[in-house]
C-alpha cells in the first residue's frame, strides 16, 4: 500500500511560513516568494501551456523541498523502490489556488512517479477505515440541467453518462441513474439503497452572495435551484458515499473575492472521505475521459489515489485537463473500495438490456443520444408510479428517437423485467414471450396462468391483477406500433385483429398499481374504445417527441462535423428538420457532397414529409456511397428479424456490413460480449426490398431460408421466431418440405404452451400448400419431414375437436410413413394409435379398436410384452371396449396394462394410478360399485402421495368414489367426496 506523508504550510508569521513534514518542522519560506508565485499563478498561463505549467511546478517543488530535501527523497524512493506514496498537502485558504498538482522536478511528479497528491481538509478519519467490499461498487449518477440555464452552460451529461457506462460495462460496478436532477431525488435514491459507494453529480457551479459556492441543481419543475454544500450534505448525510465527484467547471476552485473555499473542499469538510472536483473550467470531452478512467480503476480494486493517477496518465500527453483534477480528503487510510481480483459480475444495466432487447430492433443506448431530459423525466414519473397513469405512449415521426428514448427509460428501471414486441402483434407471440419470462424467473403462479385453458384476455388480466402487481415488476413494450393501426380520415384505429390482443393490456395496466407498466412507441396516436371510453387516451400518458431545437439541436449539430464545415449547412439543417436520423444521413451526404447533385436533392425534398425524406435520402446514399452497396442494402432487406453477420455472407456482407452500420442504414445490436446482430433500418426496409425484381426476391428468400435452416440446426437453444421466419421464407420460394420441417416443431411447441389455436393457425399456412403432388414427392423421396408435419397438424385438429378432418390428415401422414418406414415401424404405430383415438372421439369405437390393435401389434413386435408403450396401447384398447359397452373385455385389457405398469414403473406411479382408476370405472360400468371403489381408492392413495391434496387428478378420484358411493345408496358419504 505504500506510505503516507503529510506536508503542512502554516499561516504567515513575520513574513515567513513554516513547512511541516509529518508534523516535524522542515523549513521556512518567505512570504514575498509565496506572493510572487500566487501572482504568477493568477495569470493562468499554466492552464493550457505545459511550459508555463512546468515552470510553476518547479517553483512549487523547490519551495516545498528546502531544508532537508525531504520531498526529493520521497520522490526518489517512489522512483527506485516502486513504492507508492500518498502526499497530503494542507495549506491555508489563501494558498489553495496554487496548482500543487503540477509539482515538477524536471518531470511532472504526479505523471511520472508513484506519488499521489491529496488536498488535506481534515485530520479525522483514522478511526473509521474503509473495508474493501466483496461485491460490485454501487454508484449513483445524477445530472443537473435546469431548464432556465443559459444555452451555453447546458452540460453534455449524456455523453459523460454514455462514456461511464461503456467503460464500466465489464467491471464490478452497478451504476444507477437519478433522473430528476434535484435534492429530493438524490435523497430518495440514496436512502432507498442504504447509500452508494460513489455519488457522481455533473452540472455547473455558481456563487450566491448569501450562500457562497452553490451547485446549480433543479427544483421540482426543473428550474434552477441554488444548492449549498450544507444542503447537499443534508441530502446524503445519513448514508454518505466514500467518493463524491462534483463534476463541474471550477468545483474544486476557491473563491478569492469572498475568501471562500471550493465546493468540493466544503463537501470533504462536511464528512465525505474523498471528494473530486475541477480546479478550473474543463471541457466535456476531457471531463468524460477522466471520469470514465477513475471509475473503471476503482471498480477493479484500485484505491482512489491510484485511480486518479491512472486518469491523469491517460490524458497526460494532451496536458489539459489532467492538472485540473483535484482530490480532497481526510487522513483515512486509502484502500480499494472493492477487493482486487474479484470475479467479474456483469451488473451494468445497459448490457443486460441489450440482451433482453434481442430481436426487438430497439436501440437501448446509442452513441450520440442527445437531450430529451424533460421527456425522460416525464417517462420516469410514469414508470416510477408517481404519475396519474401507468402506461406510456411515446409518439413521433420516424427517426425522431422514440426507441432510443424508451431505451433510456428502461435503463433507469433495471430492476424491472422487460418484454418487447416489435411491429405486428399476435396473441401467440404475447403468450410465448410472457411464458418465457415467467419460466426464466421460475414464477410458478404466472406459468400456471399462461399454460391454463382460460381465454387469452383472462390470462392477461389475471397476470396484471396478481403476478405483475405483487411478484414481478415488468415493462411490456410494444415498439413500432403503427404497424397495427388503420387510418380512417385523420384518425388512427387498431386493426380488427389487434383489438382483442391489446385491449386487455390497457384495461388491466392500472391493476398492477405501478409495479408493472405498458410502453408503446408509435408514429401516430390511436383510438381504442371500450364501452364509450377511449382506453388509449385514459390509460396512456401521451409523450409526443418533437424535433430537436435550441440547446438539444446545438448539441446534436455539434457532432455533425461535415455539416458544420459545409457551406450548405443551412440546407442540411433545413431538411433535417431537427430529426436525429435525417441529420445523421445528411451529414453523410455533406461529408462527400461533391458526389451529390445538391440542387436536384433540394428539389426532390421540397415540401416533403419525413417518411419520404427518409426513404429518398437512404436510397441516394446507398446508391452513391460505394459501388455495389445499393444492391447489398436491397438484398439485406430480406431479413425481417435481426440476424448475425453470417446471414449476409455471399452477397456482400463481409464488404458492406460495417459501412451500412456506419451510415445507420443498418442497425446493429450488441447482444453481449461482442456478439452482434444486424437489421436494415425498419423505416427504409420495405422501400429497399421493393426495388428488387420478383426473381431477385425469390433468390433472396431462398438465401434467407438456407441461413435460418442452418442456424436452427446448429443451435442448442430454440429460437421460435427464427423458425417462423424459416417457414415464411420457405413458403415464399415454394419449398414446402422445408416449411413442413420447421412448422412441425413450432406446432409441438405451441401445443406445449396450450396455444392450440395459434399453433394450428401457423401450421395451417403450410398445410394448405401440401398438395397431392407434394405428398407423392414425399413418398417417392421417402421424406419423413412431410409426414411428421401432417401428423402434427392432424393432432392440432384433433385437440381442437375436429376429429373428422384430423383422421383425413392422419391417413395422409400414414400413407407416407408406410412408404418411408414400412409396416413394422413405431411411427406407423403412432399413426394407427392416433387414428384409433380420433375414431373413438367420433363415437365409432369398433373402428377405434381396429386401428389401436394394429398399433399394439407393431409395438409388441418392436418392444416385446413388458414396455410402457405396450401398456398404453392395452389401456387405450380397454378404454375403447368400455366405451363400446363391453366392460368385461375392457377390464381384460386394462388389467394387462396395470400388470406391465406395476412391473416397469413400480406401485407408486401416476400411470399405475391411471390404470386403477380406469379399471374402477369399468367395474362401475358393470354395476359393481364396491369393486369400483376398491380400485379407485388405490388410485387416490397413489395420487395423494404423488401430487398432494390440491391437484385435478386427486379431485377426479374423489369425484369417481363419490359417484360409486351414490350408486350404492350412501348419499351422505358420497357428498363428502363429491
Amino acid at each position: 500500500m505504500g506510505y503516507n506523508v503529510t506536508l503542512k504550510i502554516s499561516d504567515a508569521v513575520n513574513g515567513q511560513r513554516a513547512v511541516y513534514i509529518n508534523g516535524v518542522l522542515s523549513h521556512h519560506v518567505a512570504e514575498d516568494e509565496v506572493s510572487k508565485l500566487l501572482t504568477e499563478t493568477s495569470y493562468n498561463l499554466w492552464r493550457a501551456d505545459p511550459g508555463s505549467g512546468a515552470a510553476i511546478g518547479m517553483q512549487l517543488y523547490n519551495l516545498l523541498n528546502r531544508g532537508k530535501g525531504t520531498l526529493k527523497g520521497i520522490v526518489a524512493n517512489a522512483r527506485t523502490s516502486g513504492e507508492h506514496t500518498s502526499l497530503y498537502i494542507q495549506a491555508p485558504y489563501e494558498l489553495t489556488q496554487l496548482p500543487f498538482e503540477l509539482l515538477n522536478n524536471g518531470k511532472f511528479v504526479l505523471l511520472n512517479y508513484n506519488v499521489h497528491l491529496i488536498r488535506l481538509v481534515e485530520d479525522r478519519g483514522e478511526l473509521s477505515p474503509v473495508v474493501p467490499k466483496r461485491e460490485p461498487l454501487r454508484m449513483l449518477f445524477m445530472a443537473c440541467s435546469p431548464v432556465d440555464l443559459p444555452a451555453k452552460n447546458v452540460p453534455d451529461f449524456e455523453k459523460e453518462e454514455e462514456r461511464i457506462f461503456s467503460s464500466v460495462s465489464s467491471y464490478n460496478i452497478d451504476m444507477r441513474i437519478e433522473d430528476m436532477g434535484n435534492l429530493e431525488g438524490l435523497k430518495r435514491a440514496n436512502i432507498a439503497v442504504g447509500g452508494f459507494d460513489i455519488i457522481h453529480i455533473t452540472g455547473h457551479i455558481g456563487f450566491n452572495e448569501d450562500m457562497g459556492p452553490v451547485f446549480w441543481m433543479e427544483d421540482e419543475v426543473g428550474k434552477l435551484h441554488d444548492v449549498s454544500p450544507a444542503m447537499l450534505w443534508g441530502a446524503i448525510e445519513y448514508y454518505p458515499p466514500k467518493v463524491l465527484f462534483i463534476s463541474g467547471c471550477s468545483t474544486g476552485s476557491a473563491y478569492e473575492k469572498v475568501s471562500s473555499e471550493s465546493f468540493a473542499y466544503k463537501m470533504a469538510q462536511k464528512g465525505v472521505k474523498w471528494v473530486l472536483g475541477w480546479g478550473l473550467p474543463v471541457s466535456d470531452e476531457g471531463s468524460a475521459l477522466v471520469v470514465a478512467e477513475v471509475y473503471r480503476s476503482l471498480s477493479v480494486g484500485m484505491g482512489i489515489n491510484y485511480a486518479v493517477q491512472r486518469a491523469r496518465r491517460l490524458i497526460g500527453n494532451s496536458y489539459h485537463p489532467w492538472p485540473l483534477l483535484r482530490l480532497f480528503g481526510d487522513t483515512s487510510p486509502i484502500v480499494p473500495l472493492v477487493a482486487p481480483g474479484l470475479p467479474i459480475r456483469y451488473v451494468n444495466p445497459v448490457k443486460s438490456r441489450h440482451k433482453t432487447l434481442q430481436g426487438s430492433n430497439v436501440r437501448v443506448l446509442e452513441t450520440g443520444f442527445v437531450g430529451r431530459r424533460r421527456y425522460v423525466q416525464r417517462g420516469v414519473s410514469v414508470l416510477g408510479g408517481t404519475a396519474d397513469r401507468y402506461g406510456l405512449l411515446v409518439r413521433g415521426p420516424a427517426g425522431i428517437g422514440k426507441s432510443c428514448l424508451v431505451g433510456k427509460l428502461v435503463e433507469r428501471f433495471a430492476d424491472k423485467e422487460l418484454v418487447v414486441f416489435h411491429g405486428v402483434v399476435s396473441d401467440a407471440d404475447v403468450i410465448l414471450k410472457l411464458g418465457k419470462l415467467l419460466d426464466r424467473k421460475l414464477n410458478m403462479a404466472g406459468l400456471e396462468i399462461i399454460k391454463s385453458d382460460m381465454q387469452y384476455e383472462d390470462k392477461i388480466k389475471h397476470l396484471f391483477s396478481s403476478v405483475f402487481k405483487d411478484q414481478l415488476s415488468t415493462i411490456i413494450y410494444f415498439d413500432d406500433f403503427e404497424q397495427n393501426l388503420d387510418r380512417h380520415g385523420n384518425e388512427y384505429y387498431l386493426k380488427p385483429e389487434a383489438i382483442d390482443i391489446i385491449r386487455p393490456f390497457l384495461e388491466a395496466v392500472d391493476w398492477a398499481e405501478g409495479n408493472s407498466n405498458i410502453v408503446i412507441t408509435s408514429r401516430y396516436n390511436f383510438i381504442l374504445e371500450r364501452y364509450g371510453e377511449d382506453l388509449a387516451a385514459t390509460r396512456l400518458y401521451d409523450l409526443t417527441l418533437r424535433s430537436f431545437d435550441g440547446a438539444d439541436l446545438n448539441k446534436k449539430t455539434k457532432d455533425l462535423t461535415s455539416i458544420a464545415k459545409s457551406k450548405h449547412a443551412d440546407l442540411y439543417l433545413k431538411y433535417g428538420g431537427g430529426n436525429p436520423r435525417l441529420l445523421e444521413w445528411l451529414d453523410v451526404i455533406a461529408k462527400d457532397e461533391d458526389k451529390y447533385d445538391l440542387k436536384a436533392l433540394e428539389a426532390r425534398l421540397q415540401d416533403k414529409q419525413d417518411e419520404f425524406i427518409h426513404e429518398y435520402l437512404a436510397d441516394v446514399i446507398a446508391a452513391t456511397v460505394r459501388e455495389g452497396f445499393h444492391r447489398f442494402i436491397q438484398k439485406a432487406a430480406v431479413y425481417r428479424e435481426p440476424v448475425d453477420a453470417t446471414a449476409f455472407e455471399g452477397f456482400g456482407g463481409d464488404e458492406f456490413l460495417a459501412t451500412g452500420v456506419d451510415l445507420t442504414l443498418i442497425e446493429r445490436e450488441d447482444l453481449s460480449r461482442g456478439e452482434f446482430v444486424y437489421l436494415v433500418t425498419p423505416v427504409i426496409r420495405d422501400a429497399m426490398w421493393g426495388k428488387l425484381t420478383h426473381e431477385e426476391q425469390l433468390e433472396m428468400h431462398g438465401h434467407a431460408y438456407q441461413w435460418y435452416d442452418s442456424w436452427i440446426s446448429a443451435s442448442h437453444e430454440p429460437n421460435y421466431r427464427y423458425m417462423e421466419e424459416a417457414v415464411y421464407h420457405a413458403l415464399e420460394t415454394g419449398n414446402i418440405c422445408g416449411a413442413c420441417w420447421h412448422a412441425a416443431v413450432l406446432g409441438r411447441y405451441f401445443d406445449e404452451m396450450v396455444l392450440y389455436r395459434q399453433g394450428r393457425a401457423i401450421m395451417e399456412r403450410v398445410a394448405v400448400r401440401v398438395s397431392d403432388a407434394v405428398i407423392d414427392e414425399a413418398k417417392a423421396t421417402k421424406d419423413g419431414k412431410v409426414s411428421d408435419f401432417i401428423h402434427e397438424y392432424a393432432l392440432s385438429l384433433d385437440t381442437l375437436g375436429d376429429s373428422k378432418q384430423a383422421i383425413e390428415f392422419y391417413k395422409k401422414a400414414l400413407a407416407i410413413r408406410l412408404e418411408v418406414y414400412g409396416e413394422r415401424h413405431l411411427s406407423v404405430a403412432q399413426s394407427y394409435n392416433n387414428i384409433g383415438f380420433a375414431w373413438n372421439e367420433l363415437g365409432d369405437s369398433k373402428q377405434a379398436i381396429a386401428f389401436l390393435e394394429k398399433a399394439l401389434a407393431i409395438q409388441l413386435e418392436v418392444y416385446g410384452e413388458r414396455h410402457p408403450s405396450v401398456a398404453t396401447s392395452y389401456n387405450n384398447i380397454g378404454f375403447a371396449w368400455n366405451e363400446l359397452g363391453d366392460s368385461k373385455q375392457a377390464i381384460t385389457f386394462l388389467e394387462k396394462a396395470l400388470t406391465i405398469r406395476r412391473e416397469v414403473c413400480g406401485e407408486k406411479h401416476k400411470s399405475v394410478a391411471t390404470s386403477y382408476d380406469n379399471i374402477g370405472n369399468a367395474w362401475y360400468s358393470l354395476g359393481d360399485s364396491k369393486q369400483a371403489i376398491e380400485f379407485i381408492e388405490k388410485a387416490l392413495a397413489i395420487r395423494l402421495e404423488v401430487y398432494g391434496e390440491k391437484h385435478p387428478s386427486v379431485a377426479t378420484s374423489y369425484n369417481n368414489i363419490g359417484l360409486a358411493l351414490y350408486s350404492l345408496g350412501d348419499s351422505r358419504q358420497a357428498i363428502t367426496h363429491l
